[in-house]
């Protein structure tokens, strides 16, 4: 089966292609191949009978170099008078070569005049952005090459496809009915070091055909001048898997100039050519020490790739470090996918792994191919698929690791990243039979047993709870399960998740659990509600500033007094915070202590998360809130083991008291 590359938001299309200029200067010609590199893909679609026109030909060889090969009938035309005066006279000892000054835009030749219309670099130069006066060049250029060409004749274009170009080019001979060749040209790059192997050159073959109605559009893709032609359903699929080209030669050539951090940021995705969903997403991570192995493949079982050792770059630095390995692929599985072994998935990827190799990787070096499953694939079963208004397509799956089993939710927006979790537990049904249940008893995310800790201080009395985020459920539903004294009100924006957190997740209201669907913010503007803690567990569509949970306005200043106002005297502010910007962060710390008299954190490594607990309660003063944490999740672990009838603590203490700094 081929894989065809899919274009990744991890790398930024604007430094890509200022890096390209950069190193382009003026002399750009060497980018786009010497004739004996593209001679293999040229000689394939022009025959040398064929009338050829040039357009742009600048001081390119290319007309001269086809001449000396036998193709006698070429034209070359360029505006330059400069030019056309140097290449006329250079080119004295081949009398059938025509150069003539004229404008593509507007050629003077008769209709039909052609069987291709050769263009090396043309269309990049003059295509240099996207605004109304370059389109409308380009599609005068266009049209011009339509009309000059005869039926079945060629255009045949030598570029290096920027976003707009082939988005451009894609759009507008699919719209005219004309089939659509892109051939990645290997040979181009072979001639340059492999740390300059940076833009790839590609082959761009359009066929003049008569549109007809409904037709369906003929597109297709070969990664190499010799490989497999594949057929690809729609110019937005061709535009994705030129990128992900891209984006691989990319990568390559940093890994060959020693790589850096920020290899490891980068996620390159492959689908299947017949299908548009991701079958594989590779990431890189790298060691500096001395290690025992040299290269190596990781393939993460389906369904765990959203766990913190494979799915941050944290944590596949730690996994690299074990396998005690200097470079390490880490492969997730797509979950569109059917995986039957890890044997088919080594031989399909195995081509593709040797592309990120270190440069000293012996002759014939067989790539290892680990997993944390052993020979097991993982699994995921699907439980439904939705959309959401608000935060967009999500899907709800059972997954299994080791004996154990989770339901998670999943926004396919961040495929990486584990919305809401549950535990799943074998129940007898009316029928006797197994079926797995949401245990509503057993807390799968550290940071909220940690979040619930600050209910240790509330045990001598009735208490209520604010949660804003609902999620799955499954902090609410442990905490009314849990702490009978306890009356919990959830807000929640998206409707969608009271959905999916009733149906999917074992979540129940009633008289001690209530839900309001409003924006959290608008609801402490709103309430005249006093509560005894607030939790605040909400993520942030937009991570662009570092702060993935919870979104700004929620740490705003004036949101937080808000927060403030709707606390007891003596009650407490608990906040999930991910942030990976330190300056933001002390910023939030120094915010928070203007509103609260004490504010300690317990930062959580493993799950980058950081929960942040803020109280004015005169009895814990800025000294003791940390001692008096610890001594509310020793009495939470007491608590509990009544409550559940259990001997396993919920929060590990000795852990947690080092995360406390005591």
């Amino acid at each position: 089966m081929n894989l065809l590359p899919r274009e990744h938001q991890e790398f930024r299309q604007k430094e890509y292609w200022d890096t390209f200029f950069r190193k382009r200067g003026k002399a750009a010609f060497e980018w786009y191949g010497e004739y004996h590199e593209l001679c293999g893909i040229l000689h394939k679609y022009i025959k040398p009978a064929d009338p050829v026109l040039q357009v742009g030909c600048g001081n390119s060889t290319l007309a001269a170099d086809l001449y000396d090969v036998g193709y006698r009938s070429i034209k070359s035309i360029d505006v330059s008078d400069v030019v056309i005066r140097q290449m006329t006279n250079q080119n004295k000892g081949r009398p059938d070569l025509v150069f003539e000054k004229m404008d593509a835009t507007q050629m003077t030749y008769k209709e039909n005049s052609f069987n291709v219309v050769l263009d090396k670099g043309t269309l990049d130069a003059l295509f240099t952005d996207e605004n109304e006066e370059t389109t409308e060049k380009i599609d005068k250029m266009f049209s011009e090459i339509a009309r000059v060409l005869r039926l079945g004749g060629r255009y045949i274009c030598v570029s290096l496809l920027q976003p707009h170009i082939i988005r451009f080019v894609a759009d507008w001979f699919v719209s005219a009915g004309w089939p659509i060749r892109i051939l990645r040209c290997v040979e181009a790059d072979q001639s340059k070091p492999p740390q300059e192997r940076i833009f790839p050159v590609f082959v761009i073959v359009c066929t003049k055909f008569k549109k007809m109605a409904d037709m369906k559009p003929v597109i297709e893709l070969g990664l190499t001048s010799e490989g497999q032609l594949m057929r690809l359903q729609k110019a937005e699929s061709l535009v994705e898997s030129v990128r992900g080209c891209q984006q691989f030669a990319a990568l390559r050539a940093r890994l060959a100039k020693g790589g850096d951090q920020s290899i490891e940021e980068a996620c390159l995705q492959l689908h299947a050519e017949d299908s548009q969903s991701v079958k594989y997403s590779i990431f890189l991570t790298e060691r500096k020490q001395i290690s025992s192995l040299l290269f190596a493949a990781f393939i993460v079982p389906q369904g765990r790739e959203v766990e913190w050792m494979f799915a941050t770059a944290e944590g596949r630095r730690q996994l690299c470090d074990s396998a005690n390995c200097k470079r390490l692929v880490v492969v997730h599985l797509g979950r569109d996918s059917t995986f039957k072994s890890i044997e088919e998935i080594q031989n399909e990827l195995s081509s593709h792994i040797l592309d990120f190799s270190p440069p000293d990787l012996p002759p014939g070096y067989k790539v290892p191919f680990l997993s944390a499953g052993g020979e097991n694939v993982g699994s995921r079963t699907e439980r439904c698929r939705g959309r959401s208004q608000i935060s967009g397509d999500y899907v709800v799956e059972d997954v299994q690791v080791g004996a154990s089993f989770y339901r998670r939710l999943i926004f396919l927006s961040r495929p990486n990243l584990t919305q809401s979790e549950a535990v799943l537990v074998s129940k007898k049904d009316k029928n006797k039979k197994d079926k797995k249940v949401v245990d509503v008893t057993d807390l799968v995310s550290t940071y909220h047993t940690l979040m619930i800790g600050s209910l240790g201080l509330f045990l001598s009395r009735p208490v209520t709870v604010l949660v804003v985020g609902l999620g799955g459920g499954s902090l609410p539903s442990y905490i009314h399960r849990t702490f009978p004294l306890s009356n919990i009100h959830v807000v929640e924006l998206d409707p969608s998740m009271l959905d999916i957190a009733s149906q999917q997740f074992g979540f129940k209201t009633d008289s001690r659990v209530t839900v309001t669907i409003k924006d959290g913010v608008d609801f402490f503007k709103d309430t005249d509600n006093k509560f005894s803690v607030i939790m605040l567990d909400v993520d942030s569509k937009d991570i662009s500033s570092g702060l993935s949970c919870p979104p700004p306005v929620f740490i705003s200043p004036t949101c937080l007094k808000g927060i403030a106002a709707c606390l007891e005297p003596d009650g407490m502010f608990v906040l999930n915070l991910v942030c990976r910007d330190t300056v933001l962060r002390a910023q939030l710390v120094q915010d928070l202590a203007q509103v609260w008299d004490s504010v300690c954190s317990c930062k959580l490594e493993e799950e980058v998360n950081e929960i942040i607990f803020a109280t004015s309660n005169p009895a814990l003063a800025k000294d003791q809130i940390k001692k008096s944490l610890a001594g509310g999740f020793k009495l939470v672990n007491e608590h509990v083991k009544k409550a559940v009838k259990t001997k396993d603590d919920l929060i590990d203490l000795e852990t947690t008291i080092k995360r406390l700094g005591l």
